[in-house]
């Protein structure tokens, strides 16, 4: 008798666990598309195979602007684009949810490119993003002058952006923070409570060359990334070795804690 109520139990349990709803959650793709790309078919296919439900873009100028509006017209009714005069500066987003708030951040004028924050109305609430474009490591023309006196750039820019972002609502900063991990704004906004969600996969820029006929790469390096504060949590987090830009997309699924 015993026995017979344990497997009934049992048979409970699995009958549970297999109509259980699984948690709602938000897929966030970031990717720097490169203004000067000439493949933006072969780059907006990796957007498309991916299929994320939103989609945080750098380096959009008129052409991109163009391009995606029509590309995703129908899989993301919900765009947004920030074009600005410095052509790798202009920012966008594409998303399968409501955009509820969307506004262009300015950034201190050493910092070049500003930033774009928007709430979305996701399915499990409403998630406030920070998209950015840090300063690159260029200075006077050159990038040996630039890596050594452009990371506080970096950090003003990150300092200059955080008031403009809402408490009380779970938040994510992603994009191309042109440092690595360690870099000051980074730290910065970990300081603030944000985590840096590690990546599996290649790195998330290389600078590739064609030699006899092979595409190699000759550097790489990870300065885009995904921060999330406390309230959510990460996960299925990868760079995906698509597309044809310099930069590769970030990917990450996101949950309510």
């Amino acid at each position: 008798m015993i026995l017979v109520r344990l497997l009934a139990l049992c048979l409970v349990m699995l009958s549970s666990t297999a109509h259980a709803t699984p948690a709602p959650s938000l897929r966030v793709m970031s990717y720097n598309v490169n203004y000067a790309n000439p493949d933006a078919a072969g780059t907006m296919n990796a957007i498309a195979a991916e299929d994320p439900d939103v989609v945080l873009i750098q380096e959009v100028d008129a052409g991109w602007k163009e391009a995606l509006a029509k590309r995703f017209a129908k899989a993301y009714p919900h765009q947004a684009f920030r074009v600005i005069a410095r052509a790798a500066g202009g920012l966008a987003v594409l998303s399968k949810h409501p955009i509820a708030e969307e506004e262009l951040v300015p950034t201190p004028p050493e910092g070049w490119f500003p930033a774009q924050r928007l709430v979305v109305e996701g399915p499990f609430g409403k998630v406030q993003m920070l998209n950015v474009h840090l300063r690159p490591p260029r200075d006077r023309g050159s990038w040996i002058i630039g890596y050594q006196t452009t990371p506080p750039v970096r950090l003003k820019q990150a300092k200059a952006f955080l008031p403009r972002l809402a408490t009380g609502v779970p938040t994510l900063v992603a994009g191309d923070f042109n440092e690595l991990p360690t870099g000051l704004a980074v730290a910065f906004f970990q300081q603030q409570g944000l985590v840096r969600v590690p990546t599996k996969g290649p790195t998330t820029w290389h600078y590739a060359k064609v030699i006899r006929g092979r595409k190699l790469s000759m550097l790489s390096m990870d300065i885009d990334h995904v921060l999330v504060d406390g309230t959510m949590i990460a996960s299925e987090a990868v760079v995906l070795d698509a597309g044809a830009s310099d930069h590769r997309p970030v990917v990450v699924t996101l949950a309510k804690k």
